[in-house]
């Protein structure tokens, strides 16, 4: 006997209301299905373009250790950009507000 799922199978557009109404509320919620109806009144479907293939001359590098670039500019001032490796990076820390005394 096949296991009877508790929460049928929902369309993409469902989710994409639902997925907001997690992370933004009722507002998100409400916003992501006005434009799930705006976008099915204009009756649009969706491009179905092929994957594009791309060859790199070089193997591509190791980022485990960041990446560093140099730019030069037109003048020969130089401009030094490193990104840290993906792992390292800090992570953005949400603060919530907490309600003052007597509130």
């Amino acid at each position: 006997m096949a296991p009877i799922p508790i929460e049928p199978a929902l369309a993409d557009d469902a989710h994409m209301v639902r997925r907001a109404a997690q992370r933004y509320g009722t507002v998100g919620a409400m916003l992501a299905g006005g434009m799930v109806a705006f976008d099915r009144i204009l009756g649009r479907k969706p491009k179905e373009q092929p994957a594009i293939v791309i060859e790199a001359a070089t193997e591509p590098k190791d980022i485990d250790k960041g990446i560093a670039l140099t730019l030069r500019e037109p003048d020969g001032e130089e401009l030094h950009v490193f990104a840290p490796p993906p792992g390292r990076r800090r992570s953005r820390a949400v603060r919530r507000r907490r309600p003052a005394p007597g509130e």
